[in-house]
């Protein structure tokens, strides 16, 4: 691995944290540390990507400043799984993965069930990782455009 992307991998990590409260940075952390296992099996995340259709379906409307965001991480996973599209870097794939985990994880800061402030740990968290991996984001939603073109050609 060169020094570049070394030194990329702590400034996408440095630009979640900066986003972050304490408590948001460690509990990302945890999520962090799952997503490496989920990663690893494209059936644990395909299932990842099951759940969090499911929980923002259910709660569009509260989740409406991230809701996009959320589909393009939740489409991204599934392409990831299904090994359509791997021109993201792994760390990246990690932090995307980890910020589905954190959305759908039952243990919030603040309570999903408390639907006025139930997500804002949530939007958070995701904010902040969209904010930081957004240049692969970007190529991501290209591959998905220049992929329909194709389809429809």
């Amino acid at each position: 691995m060169s020094s570049e992307t070394v030194g990329l991998m702590s400034t996408i990590e440095d630009r979640i944290a900066a986003r972050l409260s304490h408590s948001q940075k460690r509990a990302f952390q945890i999520a962090v540390m799952a997503a490496r296992r989920v990663i690893e099996r494209r059936l644990r995340l395909l299932r990842l990507v099951k759940t969090g259709l499911k929980k923002l379906a259910g709660n569009e409307t509260a989740l409406r400043r991230i809701r996009d965001d959320l589909y393009v991480l939740l489409r991204l996973a599934a392409a990831w799984a299904r090994r359509e599209y791997r021109e993201i870097p792994w760390k990246s794939m990690l932090y995307a993965s980890a910020a589905l985990l954190y959305f759908i994880s039952p243990i919030d800061l603040i309570p999903d069930p408390m639907i006025a402030i139930g997500f804002v740990d949530d939007v958070a968290v995701v904010s902040a990782v969209v904010s930081a991996i957004h240049h692969d984001l970007e190529r991501f939603i290209q591959w998905e455009l220049d992929r329909e073109r194709a389809l429809l050609r």
